[in-house]
Formats: structure tokens, sequence, C-alpha cells
């Protein structure tokens, strides 16, 4: 079987238990017998070839046959510091990040962002992560840092000559073509993705001058899904 799953607890010796969620679906939606085999995987990177020792409707054991670390990774890591949509919307955001090898996830919060970020959201857009990432075979999981304000935001680019940091704007000169080479060098990409509204005024001048470089990706509007993953789509091409 192919399936994955992700596993937030260690093995006992070569044992372990599936949590109530996951062993459901071993059970009651793939319907696995004793002596298939699932591949599990954990946050820090390791993969887990076992096999069912124990099945019911609430509960499945397992034992380790082999262990690998696989490297699933881009060579460049990506950091996206967005205003997150609302809805299925952020749903989507977030499977497609991982798809395309997001390192991180920071939340924005501009003065016009319209989804307000609790710890409720956080949870969720975690166990949303663990969902892609089993489907797309990442090695690891995408982090979800706190939310940062515009203040905090303004202080994050550095002198790192390996590191960029680059905020998608549509009404600037500055093209991919102009970055291209800076992206194709840099080894930590971290994007700045404005709200539904856009970057006020003050707060586009602000960033500019603390040291975020602005790129338009055309003269079409993207929504701050589609320029989110425009922004790791088009790093990853260079890693």
């Amino acid at each position: 079987m192919a399936d994955r799953f992700f596993i937030d607890s260690p093995f006992h010796g070569d044992e372990i238990e599936l949590s109530d969620n996951q062993a459901h679906h071993v059970a009651n939606v793939m319907r696995a017998s004793i002596g298939d085999t699932l591949t599990l995987f954990d946050a820090a990177g390791n993969e887990f070839r076992t096999e069912i020792t124990h099945k019911s409707k609430k509960r499945v054991a397992v034992r380790k046959l082999s262990e690998s670390r696989p490297e699933r990774k881009l060579a460049c890591s990506i950091t996206i510091v967005t205003a997150l949509p609302k809805g299925d919307r952020q749903k989507f955001l977030i499977e497609k990040l991982v798809e395309l090898g997001v390192d991180r996830l920071i939340p924005l919060n501009t003065a016009r962002s319209v989804a307000q970020v609790n710890d409720k959201v956080i949870a969720r857009l975690n166990k949303q992560i663990i969902e892609a990432t089993k489907q797309c075979r990442r090695s690891y999981l995408m982090e979800v840092l706190p939310p940062v304000s515009v203040q905090q935001a303004l202080g994050m680019p550095t002198a790192g000559e390996t590191a960029l940091f680059l905020m998608a704007h549509p009404y600037t000169d500055a093209s991919l073509a102009a970055v291209r080479q800076k992206l194709n060098a840099a080894d930590s990409v971290c994007w700045l993705i404005g709200p539904e509204g856009g970057f006020s005024e003050d707060e586009f001048a602000s960033f500019a001058d603390s040291g975020w470089l602005p790129v338009s990706f055309g003269e079409i509007i993207l929504r701050v899904e589609t320029a989110a993953l425009t922004a790791a789509a088009v790093t990853g091409i260079g890693a």
C-alpha cells in the first residue's frame, strides 16, 4: 500500500500504535489487514516501512521493518511571509505550498488583512500540512511560525550574502528576469506577499526602505494565494 501516515510520538522498541484518526483511516477507510505494509513519517524527516500487527475498529498497531531518511527537499530554503486569504482558498494555499517545497510559512498581519490568525487557525493549518505532506511524499513538514506584524516584518531582512528578501508587488518596474541571477545564487529566499487590497502606500515604502526588494509578476493583479504560489514556484525552479 502506498499510503503514508504521520506519527508524532516515538516507537516503543519496534512497535507503535497509530493515533485515533490515523487508525480509523487504516482500519475503516483503507480496510487494511494484518500483514499489510504502511509507510510512516515523522516531523524530523524520518520514514519507516512498517507491517500491521494488530487491527480493530479503533486501534491499529504496526511493527517497524526498516527506517530511512530520504532528503526530498529543495536546495534553496523558501519562506513565505503572507497575509492569509479566507475560507477554502486558505486550505488551497497550504496544500500547494507544501507540494512546492516551501520550508516555512509566516502569517502576516497588515492594515488590510482580512483573515485573523489565532491558535485555532494555526492548529488547523498544521493539520492541513500533514495531510498534504502524506500525499506528496515530502520528507519534512512545512513549518508554520507565529504571525508577525508589519513592524516585525520590517526587521526581517539581514545582510547575509546568500539570503534574499523579495516583496511581490504589481506596481514596480523590477521583473522576475531582473532578479533571476540573484534567485539562482541564493540559498535562502524569503517572499513577502500582501493582503487582498495590497499593501498601503506607507507599508510598501517602509518595506522597500527596510531591505525588501520589490518584484512584479506582471501587469495582471494576482490574488494572495496565486502570488504566494507563483513566488514559491519561480524560486523552486532554480533550486
